[in-house]
């Protein structure tokens, strides 16, 4: 039998920081191989800038990481595929409504964990060399990299805990 879901059980409420990351390693990297196929030469130039503005916000105290999620879903965008760029925004809106993803990435942000501006660049060279498997394994480096952190930041939750 198939039911909709109550209000109760809200859609993404239980979503973990290491579930949506392990989605959006599997969906991003293949948007980043089409996108190797697809990219113009104006939307390498978008992700530049974002790559820049993700310096720039690491280098605030209280930065955001607006240009980082503004990055990928440029990424998504440079695809031309609508059905991949809404799955990626709404990965990227799970990241805020889902509690307990939500908590974990704030914990990693105050453990001074932000986005690597080398790991976007890697992509961002894959993409401008028009090489789809470089660029799938540049974005899964990348999404790796952040389960890794995701993971140090749960440990450093569990110790402040006990």
């Amino acid at each position: 039998m198939v039911r909709l879901p109550g209000d109760e059980e809200r859609s993404g409420f239980n979503i973990s920081a290491f579930e949506l990351t392990e989605a959006r390693l599997l969906v991003e990297g293949e948007c980043a191989a089409l996108a190797a196929t697809q990219i113009t030469d104006g939307k390498v130039r978008e992700l530049e800038q974002l790559i820049e503005e993700i310096a720039r916000e690491n280098t605030a105290p209280s930065g955001t990481e607006r240009a980082d999620r503004e990055f990928h879903i440029a990424l998504a965008r440079a695809t031309r595929n609508a059905a991949l760029i809404e799955i990626v925004e709404r990965l990227w809106m799970l990241r805020s409504t889902s509690p307990e993803a939500s908590l974990l990435h704030e914990k990693a942000r105050s453990a001074n964990i932000k986005p690597v501006v080398d790991e976007h660049m890697a992509v961002l060279t894959a993409l401008r060399a028009r090489d789809p498997a470089a660029a799938r394994a540049a974005m899964r480096n990348h999404l790796s990299a952040v389960l890794d952190s995701l993971l140090f930041a749960t440990e450093e939750r569990a110790v402040e805990v006990t």
